[in-house]
């Protein structure tokens, strides 16, 4: 819940590239074949419409419900045919990662820290993380 509501709210890629290959209608849009679209990934993740009034803060809660399906929501490494190929190897690095970390440190972060996340290519903070890490068994 805590990784998927990492990506949701900070996905690696902002824009997912992808091309028409046939003429295409939806409803009164007509694409044209060769058309480059362009899928705003961090637009859809943040989207109150979607994700509701909380859409831009942090509560993994919201993957927790049995019931909540993100669908076509959340999309962190695409979707379809052309998804990232190495997403289950990812979250299975990520889900070890987290779990070793937190079973043997404990996390504070500065009081210097600000909070202003940039979009460049990807999404970084502006003026970095300073975390201080606190061995348990110490």
């Amino acid at each position: 819940m805590v990784i998927s509501e990492s990506l949701r709210l900070y996905p690696s890629g902002t824009l997912l590239p992808r091309m028409a290959f046939e003429d295409i209608k939806l409803g009164d849009l007509e694409i044209p074949k060769g058309l480059q679209i362009w899928i705003p990934v961090l637009a859809i993740h943040h989207s109150e419409e979607l994700w509701g009034k909380d859409a831009n803060e942090f509560n993994p809660d919201r993957f927790a419900s049995k019931s909540f399906a993100p669908g076509r929501h959340f999309i962190p490494f695409a979707a379809g045919p052309r998804n990232c190929i190495g997403q289950s190897f990812a979250m299975m690095e990520a889900k070890i990662i987290l779990a070793m970390l937190i079973s043997q440190f404990s996390f504070n972060i500065s009081d210097s820290y600000r909070h202003a996340p940039v979009v460049v290519l990807t999404i970084k903070p502006k003026y970095g993380v300073q975390v201080y890490l606190k061995p348990l068994n110490s």
